[in-house]
């Protein structure tokens, strides 16, 4: 089984500089591609300077996480595809056991390690833990971490368990199910793709994994923090996209209108406390949602309903009210 670590990049010279030796170091019989999103900071000079061992696609500008590796994926041959964080380090051997896990398990499309916070890795990081779900109302969260909340690891994730979705912090997917789902949404560009394609998967019958003995930190916030407009209205924007495609009639609907309500509270949230282009970010992502709402209507073939009965939004209410 052939193996190539995918690295996006655009203007990411200082990440690389910190991050990428930790997976040249650590890549076992992988190949590492750096794949370059028209980067003016002279990242591909400092790499072929540096890492000889490392292999560059350079695209002509910046197409985003979506197409980005959607080009990639096209132009590079492999079995299985890790798509890698520019701001992730590695720390010990892990090529081997995540390519052992896809041979093992022949129905498995995606799969992802744990990922600790490399600020401090006694803790989980906030992009994908170990592992993601959909609570009831429609929030991603993951083992380890819900809304903004990063639980401590203490080994209470340390196995290999079934998920809902894997992080595109550290996304490993089998080249069969990539192509065969026509890969990433583009009209995403960025932020909740990787989850919009395991639900696609799933719908297929593509099962997705945390491995959890391996570890990976995450930088976190390295290429857009998580506070940042242009995230906030991705991630609304996207995930009610993904939603319209993939699930259900009626959660759906019942999601949409608890997301309008819920958006517009935290919207005057933001305008109370003068955060003004937070609450332009989400008038944005409703409004742009709205108008493509009858094209995701009809990308809906084969519909799951891949919600938990749980709701993270009232356990984190719960949480902080109670103190904890």
């Amino acid at each position: 089984m052939r193996v190539a670590i995918l690295i996006l990049n655009h203007n990411g010279k200082q990440l690389l500089s910190s991050y990428l030796e930790s997976v040249v170091d650590y890549k076992g019989d992988a190949e590492i591609w750096v794949v370059d999103n028209g980067s003016k900071d002279y990242s591909i000079d400092f790499i072929k300077n540096n890492f000889p061992v490392v292999k560059t696609l350079i695209l002509d500008k910046n197409y985003g996480y979506a197409k980005g590796y959607n080009l990639a994926i096209s132009k590079i041959d492999a079995d299985l595809y890790c798509l890698l964080n520019n701001d992730i380090q590695i720390s010990s051997p892990w090529v081997a056991s995540m390519k052992e896990l896809f041979l093992e398990h022949q129905l498995l499309g995606f799969a992802q390690p744990k990922i600790v916070s490399l600020h401090n890795e006694s803790f989980f990081d906030y992009a994908g833990a170990a592992g993601g779900y959909l609570d009831i109302l429609g929030f991603p969260y993951c083992r380890g971490r819900y809304l903004n909340h990063c639980e401590k690891d203490q080994g209470q994730y340390d196995n290999q368990q079934d998920v809902t979705w894997v992080s595109g912090a550290a996304f490993w997917v089998r080249e069969t199910t990539f192509k065969q789902l026509g890969g990433f949404d583009e009209g995403f560009f960025m932020h909740f793709e990787e989850i919009d394609l395991c639900i696609r998967g799933k719908a297929r019958g593509w099962s997705a994994m945390c491995n959890g003995t391996v570890k990976v930190a995450h930088l976190g916030g390295g290429t857009l923090a998580t506070s940042h407009t242009k995230k906030l209205y991705y991630n609304i924007r996207n995930s009610l996209w993904s939603y319209t495609k993939n699930i259900n009639l009626m959660p759906l609907l019942f999601i949409i209108l608890f997301r309008l309500g819920f958006d517009f509270l935290i919207g005057i949230f933001f305008f109370i406390t003068l955060r003004f282009g937070h609450v332009w970010a989400i008038i944005k992502a409703h409004n742009s949602f709205f108008r493509v709402f009858r094209q995701a209507c009809k990308h809906r073939q084969k519909i799951i309903s891949p919600l938990q009965i749980q709701s993270v939004f009232i356990k984190f209410l719960t949480a902080r009210i109670g103190g904890k």
